[in-house]
């Protein structure tokens, strides 16, 4: 759910600081501006939430981000691009806050209390790697790798759909998708042949430098290029709590590059190369302890690597379709962690040196295609075909300091994995008249299939050899329907009601995710974690009904009330111990398994009212609020047990006074984002119960603006936090033990988010 509606340029702030605010936002804008840009749409200092399409409401709750927004926003990962929407959030895992091999970074993102692997991201339509589960942690949703495959500055716009997917193209999620969609040569070459700029950005949370250029080129009549070049580097981040934050030297660089072939009228040929990498350096020096007496280091690398061609008919009128679009692609992926630390056990000193690593790669076809088949009747296919390598190694080099010698253990964290993925879907749009109101029913089937065959068990579970004996070569299918109406109340402004069932076929981590303590107990018997083979899929019926648009001249409203039903959720469970088949694992054995079933139901509403249409005095000023109410509850089918979800964010609502200029000259804009305090129930699901950090409330204020300064630069800056407050992201901190311990309480403090800071970005045009 978004923070404001189609065309909104602002996000909600309370109006009853009328005259404070207006002083504030008159300081802020320069006294004289240079010529504007003849551009439009310079307003969008926060969260630009158009909806889909504006009135479109066939795709039910869609949030639509686009450059500028992210821009102004001054995102650097997708924590930030997302960050005034009310039911949506970015858990992320801290730097040193699992074991000494884990990584850290955003691991996803949590819409409407969906997270995980259970939320879909993807980019320019193809999947990004799922979210990979530490089994040593006998959780499906803790994770020790990130998800940060790409750099904002090269996103056109991200698009962000709460709930269920409907039936479509894509990847869908059963809690919610996300998709990235990079920039093209078009956008900057509708009225010239030739476009470049340069963008500096700092922001002080992470002490963090972007120096950008995007180049695009009409190189003949019939070529378009364009290139999109990004470097940051920074430091870890910054935190309002009182414990230092682990030490983190990184640096990445984006290129995207495009070169787009018009062959005939009706024909166009894409090529795109997408490269990122980032390099973190960081210390955990919160791992000081008896068996770590000089913590640990780790070098972290995340690569992914797209080639991409892209092939758009559009012959007319006679064929199957009036419009087909094929596109086939290669894409290498792969996060690898090397730490290296001083251990002490059993009075012996020893030098530890692990690899472990996530690896991603995959090549795909599909095809999409559009048929019109009457003013009235619009019907959309489409098929595609996916091959996938996962491999997730992990390998440690032990050094006895005292003698030298290397003991060298391998523990791959799942079996290596072949997956092909065979999809189809089919999606009509039916429009009649209703009582008078122009009306449009949407059906939609997506129909998927998928094999996944087990690489190289020789190097499964070596201390557990009958483990490899379970793993075989399987293959799932499902159905999943989508049914939408929808009805124009008005011109511009339409009401819908919606159905979808979705359905998430277990990850290759959680049908072989493994993880043993052999090579620690040294007594032949030891706990084990091991994959579940017999994994049925986790499915989900979504209903929502809302209404979008613009119901009279100077308002947007945009507000959806939902109930989503889950079902065979998956997580990790106590097993009886099997003495014929393991007789050495007697500490205990754990396996995932299809034990939850949650509800969850909420509200989301977002306004905007332009002041200058009731008074002549106040153009250019507008209000807009926006906020998420939830609710949801699990129940574990083995223990009968029932609680409260606790991936369920809290209430939240922000609220901006914005100014823009009616001359595009600049604005600016005062908001106030308050989240109500919340402590996150047991999870019956995964059977855990344990005294939890009560995640206090908070209400956090920001001041943003922007210049058009003449024709030729744009600068956007921000102060967040204004008030430096101390508060915790919910998302990311609701599973922290109570802080009873010092090492608890340290903990807590690593989490709080930053006090006071400051972005600012300044982009020259050619």
């Amino acid at each position: 759910m978004a923070a404001t509606t189609s065309g909104a340029r602002h996000t909600a702030a309370p109006f009853t600081l009328h005259a404070v605010t207006l002083a504030v936002l008159t300081s802020l804008l320069p006294a004289h501006a240079a010529d504007a840009p003849a551009t439009p749409a310079l307003g969008e200092i926060l969260v630009k939430a158009k909806r889909d399409d504006s009135g479109n409401t066939r795709n039910g709750a869609t949030t639509v981000i686009d450059a500028e927004q992210i821009g102004k926003n001054n995102a650097i990962d997708l924590a930030n691009i997302a960050r005034y929407s009310p039911l949506v959030s970015v858990p992320s895992a801290a730097s040193g806050s699992g074991n000494i091999w884990d990584g850290a970074g955003n691991t996803g993102i949590n819409i409407r209390g969906a997270e995980g692997n259970r939320v879909s991201l993807q980019l320019d339509g193809i999947a990004l790697p799922d979210a990979a589960p530490k089994p040593d942690a006998n959780s499906t949703n803790a994770f020790g790798i990130g998800r940060d495959y790409f750099d904002p500055e090269t996103f056109r716009e991200v698009r962000i759909g709460s709930g269920t997917s409907p039936a479509g193209a894509g990847t869908p999620g059963i809690g919610g998708a996300v998709s990235f969609i990079t920039k093209t040569p078009e956008e900057y070459l509708t009225t010239r042949k030739l476009y470049a700029d340069y963008k500096f950005g700092y922001t002080s949370d992470h002490a963090q430098r972007m120096h950008a250029v995007t180049a695009a080129a009409q190189l003949s009549d019939d070529l378009q290029g364009l290139i999109v070049g990004v470097h940051r580097d920074g430091e870890q981040g910054k935190s309002k709590g009182g414990t230092p934050q682990n030490p983190d030297d990184w640096s990445s660089d984006a290129v995207l590059a495009k070169l787009n072939w018009t062959l005939t009228r009706d024909q166009k040929l894409n090529f795109t190369v997408d490269n990122y990498k980032a390099q973190h350096d960081l210390v955990f020096a919160n791992k000081l302890a008896a068996s770590y007496p000089e913590g640990a280091t780790q070098d972290a690398r995340t690569e992914r690597t797209r080639y991409s061609i892209e092939h758009h008919y559009t012959p007319g009128a006679g064929l199957l379709f009036d419009t087909l679009d094929t596109r086939a692609y290669t894409q290498n992926a792969s996060v690898v962690d090397q730490t290296r630390a001083s251990y002490i056990t059993g009075g012996q000193p020893y030098l530890r040196n692990i690899s472990t690593g996530f690896y991603n790669n995959s090549k795909g076809l599909a095809l999409d295609a559009t048929k019109q088949l009457d003013p009235q009747t619009m019907l959309s296919y489409g098929v595609s075909y996916e091959q996938q390598e996962s491999r997730r190694p992990w390998l440690e080099d032990r050094t006895v300091i005292k003698t030298g010698a290397h003991q060298v253990t391998m523990k791959n964290r799942m079996a290596d994995m072949d997956t092909d993925k065979l999809a189809a879907y089919l999606r009509g749009e039916f429009g009649f008249t209703l009582l008078g109101h122009q009306a449009t029913l949407t059906p939609g089937l997506r129909a998927e299939r998928r094999k996944l065959t087990p690489k190289n068990l020789a190097a499964y579970l070596i201390a557990v050899p009958s483990a490899a004996k379970e793993i075989r070569e399987e293959t799932d299918s499902f159905l999943a329907p989508s049914l939408n109406l929808s009805v124009e109340l008005a011109p511009g402004f339409s009401t819908y009601a919606q159905y979808s069932r979705g359905t998430r076929l277990p990850t290759a981590a959680e049908r072989t995710g493994t993880y043993d303590s052999f090579s620690y107990t040294a007594t032949g018997n030891a706990y084990a974690v091991l994959g579940n083979p017999n994994l049925q899929k986790e499915t989900s019926n979504a209903f929502e009904i809302g209404v979008k648009g613009a119901p009279a001249n100077g308002v947007e409203l945009s507000a959806s009330a939902f109930y989503t039903r889950y079902s065979n959720l998956i997580e990790y469970a106590a097993q009886p111990l099997d003495p014929v088949n393991y007789p050495t694992i007697t500490f205990g054995l754990y396996r995932p398994e299809n034990v939850g079933k949650a509800n969850t139901k909420g509200i989301e509403v977002s306004s905007r009212f332009l002041l200058g249409q009731w008074a002549e005095a106040m153009k250019g000023y507008s209000v807009a609020l926006a906020g998420g109410i939830s609710q949801g509850t699990a129940e574990n089918r083995l223990t009968g047990k029932q609680a409260d979800l606790p991936s369920i964010q809290p209430y939240k609502a922000n609220a901006t006074f914005a100014y823009d200029d009616p001359a595009l000259r600049g604005g600016a804009a005062f908001v106030v984002s308050t989240v109500r305090g919340k402590k996150a129930a047991d999870d019956v699901i995964s059977d855990t119960s344990a005294a939890r950090f009560a995640v206090p409330g908070s209400t956090v204020m920001d001041v943003t603006a922007y210049w058009n300064i003449g024709k030729h630069a744009v600068l956007n800056a921000g102060i967040y936090n204004l008030g430096d407050k101390k508060y915790w992201d919910y998302a990311s901190a609701r599973s922290l033990p109570a802080g009873t311990t010092a090492a608890t309480l340290a903990d807590i403090e690593r989490y709080v988010r930053p006090g006071r800071n400051y972005a600012v970005n300044l982009k020259v045009i050619y």
